[in-house]
């Protein structure tokens, strides 16, 4: 079974953070998410049913027409000889339509055709569902993260705090620079509330995958800067073409053609051919009923079936390459945002970021030696948790442009979730 790749492919290693309020319960990996997805969503188990539907459609699409038993009385009732029932005439028959053309069998390929489309779309939507599960499963990393930094900043401001503490005490800094202090120390407290917070709803989100109300996981493991290699856009492209969509557009073209095959075969008109025997009213006289009809002018009616049926059947490949070329306009916008993505988070973690914790290293030095003021301290600790903060956000981008990637071009990777 095909699974959407970066589900099977993304790199997670490194533990997580949990969250201080999340209960006592083993990190949760990508691949156990993928598992219990699998296993309990409701949308993939409603799948089966469908399915099982599916197949019962089928096979009463080609059966024959059944048997009509029926029963005709004459002369049930009247007046004169009829009087009494004496001239009563009773016809007992079985009739049946004999169809031409070889409908039962047309009627079963469209009702297989059918089936298959209902199959890719299930398909898809399995892929729709495990691609939100990474999604959600991003999601909770980069929360983790983003509580890891808000609690850092707490951390920062406490040492300022400090450090502007003992600036006061020594009659070196005015005693407002404590106020100051102690606002921005709130305020990242603040911050380190929102983030748990919006991670506990993360983690909520998630777990509803699998219809859990209460998740059963302390933390996601995983390394959100790990990111997983991608193909050339060329070889991405050519993937492409095992996109869901454009596969199911290849069945509806073969759907429209079986309903221009089943369209044609009604030009021959159906027969209707009933037989029996009849109580003639004397004694035990009996005879052999038999009679046949055939409707008239059926290919003159049908020939606007039959012209509407070609008609949608060349409409689709028109379609299909329509959906094919906005496909390819996506697919590419998103692989240059995936490639921006990589840079950035190259950049803020190779230069940028070093170099902001090296500055602030000097900030906090110099305030210490009265070199520096606080407004500048407090800067050069803002543009630190900015630029990690961004790298955590861009190695997030990173992986949803992937699993997007990853469920446009309809790949699947080989190998697996490392522990």
């Amino acid at each position: 079974m095909k699974s959407c790749a970066y589900l099977l492919g993304l790199s997670l290693s490194l533990p997580g953070v949990a969250s201080p309020d999340a209960p006592a319960h083993p990190p949760l990996t990508l691949e156990q998410v993928t598992a219990r997805v699998l296993e309990h969503n409701p949308q993939l188990q409603e799948s089966g049913y469908v399915a099982r539907a599916a197949a019962a459609r089928v096979a009463q699409a080609g059966l024959a027409t059944p048997l009509e038993a029926g029963i005709e009385l004459e002369n049930l009732a009247g007046t004169g000889a009829a009087a009494g029932g004496d001239a009563l005439e009773a016809t007992l028959s079985l009739a049946r339509i004999l169809e031409r053309g070889g409908k039962p069998a047309l009627r079963g390929g469209l009702a297989r055709q059918e089936a298959r489309l209902l199959d890719q779309e299930q398909a898809a939507r399995r892929l729709d569902v495990l691609a939100e599960a990474a999604r959600r499963f991003v999601h909770v990393v980069t929360g983790q993260e983003r509580r890891v930094i808000a609690a850092d900043g707490v951390e920062l401001a406490r040492r300022t705090r400090a450090a502007v503490e003992r600036r006061v005490q020594a009659g070196k800094s005015p005693v407002v620079e404590r106020r100051r202090a102690e606002i921005a120390l709130a305020r990242s407290e603040l911050q380190l509330g929102h983030a748990q917070r919006g991670l506990a709803t993360s983690r909520l989100e998630l777990s509803t995958l699998w219809a859990e109300t209460e998740p059963a996981f302390a933390s996601a493991q995983a390394d959100l800067f790990a990111l997983p290699p991608v193909e050339s856009f060329e070889r991405l492209a050519q993937l492409q073409e095992n996109n869901p969509d454009l596969l199911r557009f290849a069945t509806r073209e073969r759907l429209a053609e079986a309903r221009v095959r089943l369209a044609g075969s009604r030009r021959r008109p159906d027969i209707e051919v009933s037989g029996g025997l009849r109580y003639l009213g004397q004694g035990d006289d009996v005879a052999l009923v038999l009679s046949a009809s055939l409707p008239l002018g059926s290919e003159r009616r049908n020939a606007a079936v039959i012209e509407e049926a070609r008609q949608e059947r060349l409409r689709e490949p028109l379609a299909r390459e329509q959906r094919r070329l906005e496909l390819h306009a996506t697919l590419f916008g998103i692989y240059q945002e995936l490639l921006q993505a990589r840079a950035a988070v190259d950049m803020l973690g190779e230069q940028i970021i070093p170099q902001a914790r090296h500055a602030l290293g000097e900030y906090e030095q110099g305030y210490a030696a009265g070199r520096y003021s606080l407004l500048e301290l407090t800067e050069a600790q803002r543009v630190l948790l900015d630029a990690r903060l961004e790298a955590v956000m861009a190695a997030a981008d990173y992986h949803r442009y992937l699993i997007e990637i990853d469920r446009l071009t309809g790949a699947a990777r080989n190998a697996g979730v490392t522990p």
